[in-house]
């Protein structure tokens, strides 16, 4: 199976991504035995669920040696020594430390919320025309409310990826206040590239929440967290109305992949050329929390 392009930012070269158990997406995307129990069972979320206790017990331990090489994850940024882990999960949704994840603060400078593989596109162009099959959706269908869809209709739309060797723990971009996360009941599939290029509006499917930020320098921002396969819970640290700094913990995904969606009115960023330019070419740039990602018009 082809494996996804990457930007690798820091070296400035092109690389392929270090993918995990993929044939096993690939048996449940690409065959008809596949498709059928994506269709119909696996995609529930209590499979999700049983799954999810299967990684949080004593027993899990024992993946977190072979993960840890798989990805080649750097233990030095790790906030917590290995051997205090208890399970897999645990491991999974670790802190980093402190200095392990700069913040760029100054305000004109969007940010990256996660340690992610970034995708943008500007929402007016016509859906035919986007260079990656699988991201487009109706954004009414995304986010349930009419008037918010014809908001943002003709904005620019970031898909922040994150795959599951990522530090999976996500930040607020700027100061501001939110309202209160809004939940959409959805099923669960992958958001690998595989399976975005299999299932229709595959986005506006899975189980997602809704965060509306308004940011003192961005407007007003959406803010979406999409769950996936295999992923136990989307957690947020504030469910209510929140007044947050720039950088601060907004929550995280439990063990697999996920995805953010953040949703820019017009005329209130842009993105950085090098990353439209990757986008254009179907290329994801790899992006870590805190990161310059675009600045404010």
């Amino acid at each position: 199976m082809k494996k996804p392009i990457l930007y690798n930012r820091q070296t400035k070269e092109i690389e392929y991504e270090n993918t995990y158990k993929v044939e096993g997406l690939s048996f449940l995307y690409k065959t008809e035995l596949g498709k059928a129990l994506t269709g119909s069972i696996l995609n529930k979320r209590v499979i999700s669920r049983l799954y999810a206790r299967t990684v949080k017990s004593r027993r899990s331990v024992s993946q977190i040696d072979k993960f840890i090489k798989h990805y080649n994850i750097n233990l030095a940024e790790v906030k917590r020594p290995l051997d205090s882990f208890k399970s897999f999960n645990d491991f999974f949704i670790r802190e980093l430390l402190d200095t392990a994840r700069p913040i760029d603060k100054k305000p004109e400078h969007l940010i990256s919320p996660a340690d992610s593989r970034l995708f943008v596109f500007d929402l007016s162009v016509n859906p035919n025309s986007l260079p990656v099959k699988g991201y487009w959706y109706a954004l009414n269908e995304l986010v349930k409310d009419k008037k918010l869809a014809k908001e943002y209709s003709d904005g620019w739309c970031y898909i922040y990826r994150l795959a599951p060797a990522d530090y999976h723990r996500y930040c607020y971009i700027d100061d501001g206040y939110q309202d209160r996360v809004k939940r959409f009941r959805g099923v669960l599939h992958s958001v690998h590239p595989l399976a975005l290029s299999t299932v229709k509006s595959l986005m506006s499917k899975n189980y997602r929440e809704l965060t509306v930020l308004n940011t003192d320098n961005f407007g007003k921002v959406l803010h979406l967290e999409v769950g996936a396969l295999f992923v136990g819970k989307v957690v947020q640290v504030y469910r209510n109305s929140h007044t947050f700094k720039r950088g601060e913990e907004k929550g995280w995904f439990e063990f697999g992949g996920s995805t953010i969606i953040q949703i820019f009115k017009k005329g209130s960023i842009q993105p950085d050329q090098d990353i439209i330019e990757n986008s254009a070419k179907k290329i994801e740039t790899i992006i870590k929390m805190g990161e310059k990602t675009g600045v404010k018009l």
